[in-house]
């Protein structure tokens, strides 16, 4: 006699389910039975989360501490500008202020960026702040957070920058890039 279609769908989930409990009750995850497997199943995990950290808060950043200017390219269309300055003061524990474009850094931070998750593009480091005001005041582009990642190199930065935002949807929401961006020191260290 044949099934109907129904019954032979929850014998395929009873099959499944009778599966998992049979791994558990024959004690593949048993902790008193295999102990070295749950230890080795947590080392796992506790590496897996702390690969996932894509940065490190420098403590001290004495080659980078001073004021930095300079400009970069600004890649987006929709932008009529076509460079955004920067002037950035960064303070040995690493805090970072100034402007960028016409906004000004709130609560900015260096850091460095794990090897574990470098994409290839070797930057070394990265700095996250909040804005406040226009990027680009002509325009009023405003965003709320943007991201520096750069490379020291001849004694400048060097790197690109992108904002808060959205892939797709309007100038008002998409992200802002920045490429080619390179920062002189202006003071001594």
């Amino acid at each position: 006699m044949l099934k109907n279609p129904s019954s032979l769908a929850k014998d395929t989930n009873t099959r499944k389910k009778d599966h998992q409990w049979q791994c558990l009750r024959k004690g593949y995850l048993n902790i008193s039975k295999y102990p070295a497997n749950f230890l080795a199943y947590i080392i796992v995990l506790i590496v897996m989360f702390a690969s996932c950290s894509t940065t490190t808060p420098i403590v001290s950043s004495r080659e980078l501490k001073g004021h930095w200017v300079g400009k970069g390219d600004i890649i987006v269309t929709w932008c009529e500008r076509d460079q955004l300055n920067f002037d950035l003061y960064i303070d040995s524990m690493g805090g970072v202020s100034g402007r960028v474009g016409d906004a000004k850094v709130v609560g900015g931070h260096l850091f460095t960026v794990s090897p574990l998750v470098n994409t290839g593009e070797n930057k070394k480091y990265i700095i996250r702040a909040t804005l406040a005001g226009f990027l680009v005041k002509e325009e009023q582009i405003a965003r709320h957070s943007v991201s520096i990642r750069f490379e020291l190199a001849n004694d400048a930065m060097e790197g690109e920058m992108n904002t808060s935002g959205t892939k797709c949807g309007t100038r008002d929401s998409m992200y802002f890039k920045v490429a080619n961006i390179i920062l002189v020191r202006v003071d001594g260290k």
